[in-house]
């Protein structure tokens, strides 16, 4: 009964593990990944035109679009010097997504009166050592390479250069915040020389439970040389990872049950073994063969359901424990001259030069951790 109820917790636990990460992946992307995207089935560009904006207005289910141009760039702070893909967005662009909730410091915003701002990924903001004046901006020149042009190494004539004020700070994640620099989507278009070209066309829709339908709706427009695809479709790799892992693990849980099946079946055996006397009494008594074997499957049912009872109940537990109050599940620290260094701070904030000594150190063990010590010993157990 024990070893069924401690299996079913770590099913449960695990489980609720893995549907967790599964959330946490989808609002990570959907900062970034738009409910749909128009992208070109070939090339780098595709055109985009009013009449074309129109029609996708009037599809069921298309709450509002933004043109997006995405190209990458040379990025100067004074000295310091970084590569990132800039992002040219609509106005509206924070209403389409839940950007303005990662936002690390000030508020998203593209405009302040005429002057044009932009938003930098925590990492692009550390890369290039920028501040925030107390009065204006840090100012950023942006370098593109013009169309059409071979790279030169004197870079005379290839490059094109625009500066922009940096207004605010984002971060989602490691990865996007050392990618993107998010600026006006008509400096983009000035800077690249883009007329009524656009890298892609994102969409949000009005049920996201309802985007394959509202996906083949738009394909059916047919605007030539585009591919159409979902969230789901933009990050495949990611959520086909997920899902496997889950039922991966879940397999793996599912065999430690039937081995837990098979011992109870031994001693079920070995209670029969020791109950002989009492078995040779009942039958003396007049009780048929068929009430005797029903009495050790219904003693085999009650130890399967009891304890799988029980290991839903104290999962189900566990889960609100770590919901409610919480449960840490960082296992490691980073230590730099006996200090702590928090996630939602640079290098820079601690002062920290070139060639400086950072120590990661084991902290505490994280539910998982424990999910699979519990599992391997279990196993050995058995």
């Amino acid at each position: 009964m024990v070893v069924v109820a401690g299996i079913t917790l770590a099913m449960v636990i695990v489980l609720s593990f893995f549907n967790g990460i599964d959330l946490l992946v989808k609002d990570l992307f959907s900062t970034f990944s738009a409910d749909i995207v128009i992208l070109p089935e070939e090339g780098r560009t595709i055109e985009f035109t009013e009449n074309q904006k129109d029609q996708l207005l009037q599809v069921e289910g298309v709450v509002q679009i933004s043109e997006v141009i995405e190209e990458d760039a040379w990025i100067r702070n004074e000295e310091n010097n970084t590569v990132a893909t800039i992002k040219g967005v609509e106005d509206h662009y924070a209403t389409m997504s839940p950007i303005d909730s990662m936002m690390w410091y000030r508020e998203f915003k593209l405009h302040d009166g005429q002057i044009n701002l932009a938003v930098a990924g925590l990492g692009v903001y550390a890369e290039l050592d920028c501040g925030f004046p107390q009065d204006g901006y840090d100012v950023l020149t942006i370098n593109a390479p013009i169309r059409g042009k071979k790279i030169r190494k004197d870079r005379e004539g290839t490059f094109k250069s625009m500066p922009i004020n940096l207004g605010s700070v984002y971060s989602v994640n490691a990865e996007l915040d050392v990618k993107y620099l998010i600026v006006p989507l008509e400096f983009a278009r000035e800077l690249y020389g883009f007329d009524s070209e656009v890298s892609a066309v994102e969409i949000q829709v009005d049920d996201e439970d309802q985007m394959a339908e509202i996906k083949e709706r738009i394909a059916a427009l047919k605007f030539e040389n585009v591919v159409v695809k979902t969230r789901f479709e933009q990050n495949a790799l990611i959520f086909q990872t997920t899902a496997s892992e889950k039922w991966a693990v879940s397999l793996i849980l599912l065999f430690i049950l039937v081995i837990a099946a098979f011992n109870i079946i031994a001693s079920l055996t070995m209670l029969i073994i020791e109950k002989k006397k009492d078995i040779f009494t009942l039958r003396s008594f007049g009780t048929k063969e068929i009430n005797i074997h029903r009495i050790f499957i219904i003693e085999g049912i009650l130890i399967y359901v009891i304890g799988a009872a029980g290991g839903i109940v104290l999962g189900i537990l566990a889960c609100l424990i770590q919901q409610k109050i919480g449960i840490h599940a960082q296992n490691q620290q980073i230590i730099f001259n006996g200090i702590v260094l928090n996630d939602n701070k640079t290098l820079k904030c601690y002062e920290i030069q070139n060639n400086s000594m950072i120590y990661v150190v084991q902290s505490y063990v994280d539910i998982l951790q424990i999910c699979y010590i519990h599992i391997i010993l279990i196993l050995f157990i058995k």
